[in-house]
């Protein structure tokens, strides 16, 4: 006869249940408010969700698009995963990631972060910021408004013709 005895430390099992999801969701879509007013509405193939953090993961095909105060659409932000904390009202977006305003500019950078509360769209990454079908700008760091109107560059690179 041959007896097996297996030892777990708590400390393992701890981790288990902390890394957990509590809600596994497919094909979703999510509304954002702020004060009753829609501000985003968010579609992912798959959704993670964990009680405890406060936060939803989103993976495959994340779709944001940001409304104004006046209900109106001014952009759609796209990732391949993001990260919506629900305590501090951000949303992270991850690889890939495009903004593309109502009037054709376009944002595209590595990551991004939406601020709910500023309606503000910031992030530390290299970017480029295509404005028009002649102005493209490149740097490192950026910070706008939803529409992307009001964008500032925080250490922009490259040179312009004016010609």
């Amino acid at each position: 006869m041959f007896y097996l005895i297996g030892c777990s430390s708590p400390e393992s099992s701890e981790n288990i249940v902390q890394n957990r999801h509590d809600q596994v969701s497919s094909n979703v879509e999510i509304t954002l408010t702020k004060k009753g007013n829609i501000t985003a509405k968010i579609q992912s193939d798959i959704l993670k969700k964990n009680n405890e953090s406060l936060q939803l993961e989103l993976y495959d095909n994340v779709f944001v698009d940001l409304y104004d105060k006046n209900f109106m659409h001014k952009s759609l932000i796209k990732s391949q995963s993001a990260i919506v904390d629900e305590k501090d009202n951000l949303i992270k977006a991850f690889g890939n990631v495009s903004v593309e305003s109502n009037d054709g500019k376009k944002l595209l950078t590595d990551s991004l972060l939406w601020d709910n509360s500023s309606d503000k769209i910031f992030t530390e990454a290299t970017l480029e910021l295509i404005t028009s079908d002649t102005d493209t700008f490149y740097g490192k760091g950026f910070e706008s408004n939803i529409d992307l109107t009001n964008w500032n560059i925080l250490n922009p690179r490259g040179s312009i013709n004016n010609e």
